[in-house]
């Protein structure tokens, strides 16, 4: 699966760096640093995939899983590469066994849509995470 275009501007690498660090101080403040892991762009590649690899923008992860079992990913997209990145996320979650949530958000519209398991709910503007216990909108900068 590939990047979004314009994947390497500045604006979605400040953007990725912002879910990290706030995703972090997250976890420090509940005592959960050593539980999770969160990282960019790992490449995920694991028997689930039916095409081989994905390479989310953020993924998080138990700490004793590996990076190819993450628990959530997030995708930060603009309006061109909304559709292919929801598409690609869509295709993760229901290939990637413990995949729970997945996010992406336009940073272009401001625009946040997810899918959680056990159901695929779809739900757009729904920014809270059930794994991390966290709204992740308060990971952008306003």
């Amino acid at each position: 699966m590939s990047q979004i275009s314009g994947y390497n501007i500045p604006l979605h690498q400040e953007v990725i760096s912002d879910f990290i660090y706030h995703i972090r101080r997250h976890l420090q403040s509940r005592g959960l640093q050593y539980e999770f892991k969160v990282a960019p762009e790992v490449v995920l590649k694991n028997e689930d995939l039916k095409e081989g690899y994905i390479i989310p923008d953020i993924a998080v992860k138990k700490r004793e899983s590996s990076w190819n079992q993450p628990e959530m990913i997030i995708e930060v997209t603009r309006n061109r590469s909304w559709n292919s990145d929801i598409k690609k996320v869509r295709k993760a979650i229901k290939e990637v066994r413990s995949l729970k949530e997945v996010f992406v958000f336009n940073i272009e519209e401001t625009e946040c849509w997810r899918i959680i398991k056990p159901d695929f709910d779809e739900e757009d503007g729904n920014s809270f995470s059930t794994v991390l216990k966290f709204d992740l909108k308060n990971c952008l900068r306003g």
